[in-house]
């Protein structure tokens, strides 16, 4: 009996012993498989969590790139819109122009003819191709300064003569130079027995004129031509 029961023991033993052993291997293949499945969630979690990022990145570049073409969309209609501006504004101007040019070449025509008008007449005001001669006026109001001379009229370039006097008085008028503050630099014939040209200035030497004269019989000598100069030659 006692054998018995001691075979009995060592087989009982032998078969917690198994147990254990696949207690143990099961929790091992169990602790594995675990382990398995969490580095597996891990793995499938950075890929998810890559993917997410990547998709977030590609939006974000192509949100990026439609703004970029929208602002150069945008870009583009401003540039045609200020190049369309630009060409009317253009277009504008160039209308405005016109008359411009035709105010332009009327300046340049006031610049060699200037014609003023006055209770008198008309004073007109010219260039000169002469280097010395600043301007040339005609004023269409000058008149005769009257004479005390009858008969025939003889010119005369002799001082203090009657006819010299006239001369004198008539290129003062022409001037707007009183005789007393004025010199006669030149009086002679202006080209016929009835006509004369002199040269005066005031006596500060401020004003310089060449004056032509003409004699109109029973009148006197009237001024036809008076040429301010820039200086005394």
């Amino acid at each position: 009996m006692p054998e018995k029961n001691t075979k009995f023991d060592s087989r009982l033993d032998q078969r917690n012993h198994k147990r254990k052993k696949n207690t143990i291997l099961n929790i091992l293949i169990g602790i594995v498989i675990l382990l398995i499945i969490i580095v597996t969630v891990n793995i499938v979690t950075d890929d998810n969590e890559k993917e997410s990022a990547n998709t977030s990145n590609t939006n974000n570049e192509q949100t990026e790139e439609n703004s970029e073409n929208t602002s150069k969309e945008d870009k583009e209609k401003e540039s045609e819109a200020l190049v369309g501006d630009s060409t009317d504004s253009t277009d504008s101007t160039s209308s405005n122009e016109e008359p411009t040019s035709e105010t332009e070449t009327n300046e340049t025509t006031d610049d060699s003819e200037t014609d003023t008008d006055t209770e008198s007449g008309t004073v007109t005001t010219e260039t000169s191709d002469d280097p010395n001669v600043e301007s040339v006026v005609i004023d269409s109001g000058w008149q005769p300064i009257g004479t005390v001379q009858t008969g025939d009229h003889v010119s005369s370039y002799t001082k203090k003569t009657v006819d010299w006097d006239e001369k004198v008085d008539a290129l003062a008028y022409a001037a707007n130079l009183d005789p007393s503050d004025m010199y006669v630099v030149f009086l002679g014939n202006g080209g016929s027995p009835q006509k004369s040209i002199g040269t005066v200035t005031s006596k500060d030497r401020s004003e310089i004129y060449r004056i032509s004269l003409e004699w109109i019989d029973g009148e006197g000598w009237k001024p036809t031509k008076k040429e301010k100069l820039k200086a005394l030659k």
